[in-house]
């Protein structure tokens, strides 16, 4: 179901439908993370399941139906697959984005990239053996919970609001709390705010996209907060980056004394990357233009009450602060 007719229903059925549209994604997915030949497949589930996750943390005030300890194996099976997405990542960035590094060092930058492929291809094996295992005995689980009609505190809690006035008071959560995110961001070396950043983008990102079609406006602020997604996650895998070839420097010492100068220069070109990117982002996100970048969100809230409104539901929001 899409357009109004999502945004009038309860939030209890509305996230039922959408959470076991996610479900059925990752699903096919995950039949496909047995083809070692089918790169996307991994990279595919981790994205089904993350708007999985976000959809039922976001509305569980009118919706709870994943027991706790289902929760936790979700979780546990999603952070499983960060490693091997992140090696994937630092493969993909050496071979296609190489710095260019002076001839003598070349021999580090080659050492390093033998040593992630071989990584890979350990964790590659591991982790799709770990996800089809896993997600064949979680996602029966998940699926009866989802199609449970009643979830104790839900016909309370969600009595007389519609899935409209859920998100709105959502949005409004969400907003504020990136603020906060990105107020904490004095420097690239607030490593533990950026992420936090990343991470409430990355959410405020997945409640709008179920809005695209329903509200106007919504399109656009998905695509805006796609790219502040993308520049916070990349400068977030160059952090990834960056401790990776410190590690490798270390073990070099000891195994490959030929690889260092390649892996210091590769590590001071990193550093440099990562200034760059952070600046990108102060320009474009931080201080006062962290208000120009949510200023839109309080005209989509306005959007969601008067969609909510033609609905005949009297409107109930909370105001963005």
């Amino acid at each position: 179901m899409k357009g109004r007719a999502l945004l009038a229903l309860p939030p209890q059925l509305a996230v039922q439908r959408l959470a076991l549209a996610q479900l059925d994604a990752a699903a096919t997915a995950c039949a496909r993370v047995a083809d070692h030949d089918d790169a996307e497949a991994l990279h595919d589930f981790r994205v089904a399941l993350r708007r999985l996750r976000s959809l039922l943390r976001a509305y569980a005030p009118w919706y709870d139906p994943v027991p706790k300890n289902l929760r936790k194996r979700l979780r546990r099976l999603a952070r499983a697959t960060n490693a091997a997405r992140d090696t994937e990542v630092q493969i993909e960035w050496l071979r296609h984005t190489p710095p260019r590094l002076k001839a003598g060092a070349r021999s580090g930058l080659d050492w390093l990239r033998a040593r992630l492929a071989e990584r890979q291809r350990a964790d590659n094996r591991a982790v799709r053996k770990e996800v089809r295992k896993e997600f064949a005995a979680l996602e029966p689980r998940l699926r009866t919970a989802l199609h449970a009609r009643k979830h104790g505190r839900d016909s309370a809690a969600g009595a007389g609001i519609t899935f409209a006035q859920a998100t709105d008071e959502r949005l409004s959560v969400y907003c504020a709390e990136l603020a906060a995110d990105l107020a904490g961001i004095g420097s690239a070396a607030d490593r533990d705010a950026i992420h936090a950043a990343r991470i409430g983008g990355k959410r405020l990102r997945y409640l709008l996209e179920p809005l695209r079609e329903a509200v106007p406006g919504a399109v656009a602020l998905v695509n805006a907060m796609k790219a502040f997604q993308d520049r916070f996650g990349e400068l977030n895998d160059r952090f990834v980056m960056a401790r990776e070839i410190e590690q490798a420097i270390e073990i070099a010492g000891a195994q490959a004394e030929q690889a260092l100068p390649g892996l210091r220069e590769l590590a001071a070109w990193v550093e440099r990357d990562t200034n760059r990117r952070y600046r990108d982002i102060r320009a474009r996100y931080l201080g006062r233009r962290a208000r120009k970048l949510l200023a839109p969100m309080r005209v989509l809230s306005r959007r969601l009450v008067v969609a909510n409104t033609a609905n005949d539901s009297k409107p109930r929001r909370v105001r963005l602060k």
